[in-house]
């Protein structure tokens, strides 16, 4: 189990990063930036392996988290303030030109999501799950009340369900509540009640729960279609992102909820045994995550140097390299912080 978690980590996590650090290169060709590195992986320490081909140097480093593509006449993560002051440089690029290299690898795993979105309905076509039981969860009060596979919902306190949205709402909005449950079984109605368990967010918010999987029906959708379904599915999870994100600094999430590494690794290796189509629509999830992560207006973040290139281009002037370099070590000094707070999240859930 732990080389298919590894391996199936190591898949996910290099394309993501590809397609991140390809956005990067080549919003930076497209305005003249030199790219002086392209690296999958850190190279820590020097370890890794690489080659040059023309002015860019293209590596893997030996530490799998991340990568970076690194632009002459930039400060960043590597602290370098080493500038020619030519036109190659990314100090000399306009403030829209500086946003657009920065926004980037954002830009192309927000693109990366909507296609594998897209592809998966077009060719395993769109399921939707309606209000019959598949399967009911052992010792949850659906299977107390013996609830069994193909019962059909049909009222729940007396409104009528048309849909599995339905049937969820209706349910996560009583917990700890006993409900009326009304259902078809071979063409007999029966109905009775159940009392709602409860389940609580990592919002901390509490919803009911009775422990009931739904059937599904399969839509074939046209490319159109397809195409509109992925472009809804990555709205909706970029706005369930920030959503969390919202979450956690309004101390209404817990650092304690975040997961890292070994997580992904665990959730991935899970993702690969279910099947390509689960690991694929797991990929599309995560590279919003890392989409909407980067945006975020935080020193060492590609929000931060997008946000330092908005307040240079109000200014109207540089802000000085020493400041530059203070802000991006405070950066990267908390998001280290931060990641081994969430490496000892990850420990934690092994035990």
């Amino acid at each position: 189990m732990f080389i298919i978690n590894l391996i199936s980590f190591l898949v996910l996590i290099t394309i993501l990063v590809v397609i991140h650090e390809l956005g990067h290169f080549l919003a930076a060709k497209s305005i003249g930036l030199k790219v002086e590195k392209f690296y999958v992986g850190f190279n820590l320490f020097g370890l890794g392996v690489s080659k040059k081909i023309g002015e860019t140097e293209f590596g893997i480093g030996l530490f799998p988290i991340g990568g970076y593509v690194k632009v002459a006449g930039m400060v960043d993560e590597n602290f370098d303030d080493n500038y020619k002051g030519e036109e190659d440089e990314y100090i000399n690029k306009g403030t829209i030109q500086k946003l657009w290299f920065t926004s980037g690898g954002v830009i192309f795993n927000f693109i990366l999501a909507f296609l594998l979105f897209s592809s998966l309905v077009y060719f395993d076509g769109l399921r939707e799950p309606i209000p019959t039981i598949n399967t009911t969860i052992e010792g949850m009060p659906a299977s107390e009340l013996d609830l069994i596979e193909g019962d059909k919902i049909l009222r729940i306190n007396d409104k009528i369900i048309l849909s599995w949205e339905m049937l969820s709402e209706n349910i996560r909005a009583n917990p700890n509540q006993k409900i009326s449950i009304q259902w078809e079984r071979k063409d007999h109605v029966l109905h009775d009640s159940i009392l709602v368990s409860s389940r609580k967010l990592p919002s901390g918010d509490e919803i009911g729960v009775i422990g009931i999987e739904p059937k599904y029906e399969v839509q074939h959708l046209d490319l159109l279609g397809s195409l509109s379904f992925g472009f809804n599915q990555t709205t909706s999870w970029i706005k369930m992102m920030f959503s969390f994100i919202y979450s956690f600094f309004t101390g209404k999430l817990g650092i304690e909820n975040f997961g890292g590494p070994i997580q992904i690794a665990k959730i991935a290796g899970e993702a690969s045994q279910v099947g390509i189509l689960a690991f694929v629509n797991l990929m599309a999830i995560l590279s919003i995550n890392l989409g909407v992560i980067n945006i975020l207006p935080f020193p060492g973040l590609d929000g931060g140097h997008a946000m330092i290139a908005m307040i240079e281009g109000v200014l109207g002037k540089r802000i000085p390299f020493n400041v530059l370099i203070r802000i991006q070590t405070v950066g990267v000094i908390l998001l280290a912080i931060f990641f081994f707070i969430v490496l000892k999240n990850d420990v934690l859930s092994l035990f």
